[in-house]
């Protein structure tokens, strides 16, 4: 049940992420045309596309793990046996569940700082906070999907692990 929870909730965010993505390909498509047929490219359309662009990698990293696609070197695995294997993959799900806590926390202090001194971004005067803010939920959500991982492999529960507790 919590997989499929967990499933939902990234699908949701990954669509977000995907509206944040052509959000930013539509702006930059609009700016080159601008700026080549025009002479006017949209305004500090740098800073938004690096704004969209690190809050849509943090919608889709959640996603990402909850089906269990990150990159991984299976060079070695096949020598080791099964048990082994979800020890490791236990050991991995959880080290990035810590990574994840660390840069929700940071992510965090960053975002209150960026509050109270009232940094903005250089030419558009966009408060920092507000796209920090926004890759908390993605980063957050992260951290759960993989601690949930590292329990399914902790318990041996491989079925549910591979499906995200969705039945085949």
């Amino acid at each position: 049940m919590m997989g499929v929870i967990l499933k939902r909730s990234a699908m949701a965010l990954a669509m977000v992420g995907g509206v944040l993505l052509l959000t930013a390909i539509g702006m930059s498509l609009v700016s080159m045309l601008g700026r080549r047929l025009f002479s006017t490219p949209i305004t500090g359309d740098i800073e938004l596309l690096q704004m969209l662009v690190a809050v849509t990698v943090a919608c889709f990293l959640p996603l990402c793990e909850v089906n269990d696609r990150h990159i991984r070197v299976d060079i070695v695995a096949t020598l080791f046996p099964a048990r082994l294997n979800r020890a490791l993959l236990a050991i991995s799900h959880l080290m990035l569940a810590l990574v994840s806590a660390l840069l929700v926390w940071r992510t965090a202090l960053l975002a209150v700082d960026s509050l109270d001194y009232g940094a903005q971004s250089v030419q558009l005067g966009i408060p920092q906070w507000i796209p920090q803010v926004a890759m908390l939920p993605g980063l957050a959500l992260l951290g759960v999907c993989a601690l949930h991982k590292s329990v399914l492999q902790l318990t041996g529960d491989a079925r549910e692990a591979a499906t995200g507790g969705e039945r085949p």
